[in-house]
């Protein structure tokens, strides 16, 4: 009985430590860019901002939309949910403009971004690469 409690008590609390994770906009260590606003990094997910400070091309990366990380990033970012803004790339599609590549897990962003000097992308665990900066984090709130 005390065991089932335990457990009980564990998978309760689970959700809240996984909703309490921080967010980390992440880069190349190469790129110069120090730090990035909101404004800045909504611009480079609705592709309005292409190129970075130094003239190269930028490249957002993006979780599947099913993945919590994404669905966070859409609310921090853009105030909205990633449905809502599937109708935004749906609109931009017809435009011709592709969204952001997407990566199928946290570490294929992380590996993405260690090895693309314009790639940007976000997960929740920060990682630990010398090859990676964190241009933003989002605390939960």
């Amino acid at each position: 009985m005390k065991r089932l409690l335990v457990l009980g008590v564990a998978a309760t609390l689970m959700p809240l430590s996984i909703a309490s994770a921080d967010l980390y906009i992440i880069a190349n260590k190469d790129l110069p860019a120090a730090q990035l606003d909101k404004s800045d990094i909504a611009a480079i997910y609705l592709l309005k901002k292409k190129h970075w400070e130094n003239g190269e091309d930028i490249m957002p990366i993006n979780l599947p939309a099913q993945a919590d990380a994404r669905a966070r990033f859409t609310a921090e970012i853009f105030d909205s949910t990633p449905d809502k803004l599937g109708s935004y790339w749906d609109k931009m599609l017809f435009k011709g403009e592709t969204p952001p590549v997407t990566q199928n897990s946290e570490q294929a962003v992380i590996l993405f971004v260690e090895r693309i000097k314009g790639a940007i992308g976000y997960v929740e665990t920060k990682p630990q690469s010398p090859q990676i900066k964190i241009l933003q984090q989002f605390s939960s709130k």
